[in-house]
């Protein structure tokens, strides 16, 4: 049998400073610590599916918009494609930690608020279930294109139909991301955390400890925040305690790799996130930290210098009201969208706070109005899944002569 992984604590953390509109933004330090909102400018998940083998996810306001159609697993009996009820709270939690919706003024947001969930429901009322339903839930994750499987899950000895199903889902091309267990310092190694063919995530707290329900062992690949960690809830929001809210955080990490790059493979993302880690512990890897915890902007950077980008998006015009300037771009371009501004800047990758959205402007070619006189014009696009923002042009003249 299997068991969830998490030790609920109903508290909330201390205010820090906000940065989206969410309500509960400020308390949500494990956001601020492994620096996830600091590459949302590049990518917020969008394309990427997360499935979460759980005990369901929903109903909740805060991801409905995120979640894909689910499927329930009891006793080798599939329930598929129905609305996912959680009828325990554990996968809502673990759900709301990878993909909250972001700056809709309401709760908390998710490390890759953008991405989707696919919730697989293996774990009945009370927490427990059958290793052979996990299995089968994993190979449809897979079958069904997650590029990541959270098992915040986990059982005291190997399961061969798991350890099959997860060689299988990594050969599909999915990372399989699981909880390293609950059971103290010296407790036995937790299957499938221990299995190679995933990327075992222990625990941390706001100052970087390691919490006395953290397991500890060579098999521990990476840390994250999993104390008092605030998320969704069933119709609400709470804080929880385990490695099952550290698992999130590493698979709504991955879940932006994938994002920012798809052709990435799932030892890639593996590789960018054990190398990118803040080493908290002995000086290298260790039994208790393992590579250290988690850095999202840490491994954006390996990203970029792998694959530096190409993406880029310019203007060519002059800045005359009522002559046509054309927006230029190299990269698959979407999203694109005209901004007035009143300063002159550089090419960026998140729109600057003084620029405004101008309305209607959504195409190639824009012709500045009176309206932008003595104002500076930018274009901005999602090339490659990637914000980018144009050079100014400007200011904007209204009368012109030769």
């Amino acid at each position: 049998g299997v068991q969830t992984c998490a030790l609920p604590i109903f508290w909330l953390a201390p205010p820090a400073s906000a940065a989206t509109n969410d309500t509960f933004n400020a308390q949500q330090w494990g956001l601020s610590s492994t620096g996830a909102m600091a590459v949302w400018s590049t990518t917020r998940g969008a394309g990427v599916i997360v499935a979460i083998v759980d005990s369901g996810t929903g109903p909740h306001p805060d991801l409905t918009a995120n979640i894909d159609p689910g499927l329930g697993i009891s006793g080798g009996i599939e329930s598929p494609d129905y609305a996912d009820v959680d009828n325990e709270g554990h996968g809502t939690h673990v759900s709301g930690i990878v993909a909250a919706v972001a700056d809709n003024a309401l709760g908390v947001a998710g490390v890759a608020p953008a991405a989707r969930i696919l919730p697989i429901r293996v774990l009945d009322a009370n927490g427990s279930g059958d290793s052979r339903d996990v299995a089968r839930g994993i190979r449809i994750a897979a079958d069904r294109g997650a590029r990541v499987i959270n098992l915040s899950l986990g059982g005291v000895s190997e399961s061969t139909s798991v350890t099959q199903a997860i060689d299988y889902a990594t050969s599909k091309g999915a990372l399989v991301v699981a909880a390293a267990g609950n059971g103290g310092s010296l407790s036995t190694p937790k299957w499938p955390a221990s299995y190679d063919g995933t990327i075992a995530v222990t625990s941390v707290d706001a100052d970087d400890q390691s919490p006395a329900f953290a397991q500890r062992g060579d098999y521990i690949d990476i840390s994250a925040p999993g104390v008092r960690i605030l998320s969704t809830a069933q119709g609400e929001y709470n804080s929880q305690s385990g490695t099952s809210m550290s698992a999130a955080f590493v698979s709504g990490a991955a879940a932006l790799l994938f994002s920012a790059r798809p052709q990435l493979t799932p030892a890639e993302v593996r590789e960018m996130l054990l190398l990118s880690a803040i080493d908290i512990g002995s000086p290298g890897r260790d039994a208790i930290y393992g590579a250290g915890r988690l850095n999202i902007p840490g491994a954006f950077a390996i990203l970029a210098a792998r694959y530096p980008s190409t993406a880029s998006i310019s203007i060519d015009g002059p800045a005359r009201v009522g002559t046509p300037l054309t927006a230029l771009s190299v990269g698959t371009i979407s999203n694109l969208q005209w901004y007035r501004c009143q300063d002159v800047g550089t090419a960026l990758t998140a729109v600057p706070p003084d620029c405004v959205a101008i309305a209607g402007a959504n195409t190639a070619t824009y012709s500045p109005t009176l309206e932008d006189f003595r104002r500076t014009i930018r274009v901005g696009a999602t090339i490659d899944a990637q914000t980018r923002i144009s050079v100014t042009v400007g200011k904007v003249v209204a009368i012109w002569s030769r």
